[in-house]
């Protein structure tokens, strides 16, 4: 069975938080207008049952009175003011209620309410929107579904400014322990689907690295990147793409070592639009990767993804065997690449890089079978393939998965392994 892990970047204080004034004042014109328009509703000729009665007693959309009512049915009053139409349809409201009969009296009490919101959407926030961010810090649900709308923005913006997106990107790390005495062995698995060029001109590249040392390494020896049947994959790079488990013709790459940590693949020339999309998927094999199958409480093991590209899901997968960091939980990290490049987990001097985000890290044991992606049915198999090359025992590994709609490209997806708490 899946868990989610659950954790808070906040610590808890005692002293007011920021924003405290605010929740308070949304809380009480929260309480006061679902008191008002309840009232309101009252008095209508007609028992208002549904959108749709609503809609036809008073003239409005549908739309509008489904939002309405949604809104004045919730228990929380911050809800209320997240989910309500703005002012001018709620005045609207008033205006058909008082000519349907509703008294004057209820009317102005409500219109007044109205102006209150009004006023505190001007003098808070400047406009709507601006205050519906505001309010998704205390309300989860909305703001999953807040920046999920704007995130998706964000990537319409991005794929035409860079002439290319992706339907999905996958990164799947698996952590097996090395010949090499307490080292670690990592399998990559890259993934880019329905790589879509909207302009011939378009630059697409991704790369396969880690923030780490030479110092670092079980060895002395440069980093250099293997097939899974054990040969260098720096040159011939077609050795390292898995093409069989594409849906859309295989991508045309090129491979460039940048430094002793980073391999850079660019796409080759191809066609462009919605008829020329390719796939890319790649397994790369790195023998002792890491020192040390225990946590370091100074520098806790780490590992990360980073959308490269404008995608509408992305996935990291994370396959951790039972000798590596026994008893440990990995914790969710999320960091802002921008200005400063990837960032070491738990570095101090990245700490206003940290990025809140509402989706979760979700624990799913070894039963592998929940590790699957829509859009990429072959995954499963690809995994065994894997497997089966390195003769790993699958069941053997506990898996990890954070998942993404619409991710902010440059935008650090890192999952850090702490010290297992004593007692």
């Amino acid at each position: 069975m899946a868990s989610r892990i659950t954790q808070s970047q906040h610590p808890k204080e005692s002293t007011p938080t920021p924003g405290s004034g605010l929740r308070a004042r949304v809380e009480s014109l929260g309480l006061e207008l679902e008191t008002r328009f309840s009232q309101l509703l009252s008095e209508l000729p007609r028992r208002i049952v549904g959108p749709q009665v609503l809609a036809n007693t008073l003239g409005i959309t549908t739309v509008t009175a489904s939002r309405f009512l949604k809104a004045i049915s919730q228990s929380d009053p911050v809800a209320i003011i997240q989910l309500l139409p703005g002012p001018n349809p709620l005045q609207r409201i008033i205006t058909a209620s008082k000519e349907a009969g509703v008294s004057a009296e209820t009317c102005d009490a409500t219109s007044n309410a109205v102006q209150a919101f009004d006023e505190l959407i001007r003098s808070v926030a400047g406009d709507r929107s601006s205050l519906k961010a505001m309010l998704t810090a205390w309300l989860p649900e909305e703001r999953r579904e807040f920046e999920a709308q704007r995130r998706q923005s964000v990537f319409k913006a991005m794929c035409e400014l860079n002439g290319v997106s992706s339907e999905t990107a996958l990164d799947c790390l698996l952590l097996h322990p090395s010949e090499t005495p307490e080292a670690v062995d990592i399998v990559n698995i890259k993934c880019l689907l329905g790589i879509d060029r909207i302009r011939p001109d378009a630059v697409v590249h991704f790369g396969t690295w880690r923030v780490a040392s030479q110092s670092d390494r079980a060895d002395s020896k440069p980093r250099v990147p293997l097939t899974l049947a054990g040969k260098p994959a720096l040159e011939g790079l077609d050795a390292v793409r898995m093409d069989e488990f594409c849906n859309a013709p295989p991508a045309p790459l090129h491979a460039e070592r940048l430094d002793e940590v980073q391999i850079q693949y660019s796409l080759a020339p191809t066609g462009f639009g919605p008829a020329s999309k390719v796939d890319l998927v790649i397994a790369e094999l790195n023998r002792g990767e890491l020192i040390g199958r225990k946590p370091n409480a100074e520098t806790p093991p780490y590992f990360f993804g980073v959308p490269e590209m404008a995608t509408r899901k992305f996935v990291f997968d994370l396959l951790v065997h039972k000798d590596v960091y026994p008893g440990c939980t990995p914790s969710l990290l999320v960091y802002d690449t921008m200005g400063h490049g990837p960032a070491r987990a738990g570095d101090k001097g990245r700490r206003l890089s940290l990025r809140d985000i509402p989706e979760e890290l979700e624990s799913v044991g070894t039963d592998h079978r929940r590790l699957r992606v829509l859009e990429f049915p072959a995954y499963p198999q690809l995994r065994e393939r894997v497997f089966q090359k390195l003769g790993w025992d699958a069941g053997a590994f506990r898996a990890y998965r954070i998942e993404i709609t619409y991710p902010l490209m440059g935008t650090q997806i890192t999952l850090a392994f702490q010290t297992p708490a004593k007692g």
